[in-house]
């Protein structure tokens, strides 16, 4: 990758960088975005609100509190919730949205790069630097 390639490199997927690198696609810019392989969607989608969220609907929806308000306290619920059937539920949730970003992504024909790959970009202490304007890894910057 070249920076000179591409009319605007985006570092980080979460919500800002997506729409970002989204908006600037549709206006018929050359974009790449660079983030973790695994970290697509950003902070938001893997350990932030999407988790969190699932993961109070699952206990909800898993102990019947969801239609126990609808039918009262004469509905059973599960008594044998554990915590492999919530991370089951949460695991499925991350994945699918990823997938739907990953792929809003490749519809808009932006180039996905990760981290640290090909020795062409560092990732270095939570912060990515650019070393050189052809982004060769040239040395660790400190």
């Amino acid at each position: 990758m070249r920076v000179s390639d591409y009319d605007l490199v985006v570092i980080g997927s979460g919500p800002a960088g997506q729409k970002g690198a989204i908006a600037a696609a549709k206006a018929r810019k050359r974009v790449a975005l660079i983030d973790h392989i695994a970290m697509i969607g950003g902070v938001c989608v893997h350990t932030g609100t999407i988790p969190s969220k699932t993961l109070r609907e699952a206990i909800f929806q898993l102990t019947g509190f969801a239609v126990k308000a609808l039918y009262g306290n004469g509905y059973r619920s599960r008594d044998d919730v554990s915590v492999q059937d919530l991370s089951f539920r949460v695991k499925a949730i991350v994945g699918r949205e990823t997938e739907v970003i990953r792929a809003q992504l490749r519809r808009n024909e932006i180039a996905i790069y990760r981290s640290g790959s090909d020795g062409q970009l560092v990732l270095l202490r939570g912060r990515v630097y650019f070393l050189g304007g052809d982004l060769s890894r040239k040395g660790r910057k400190r």
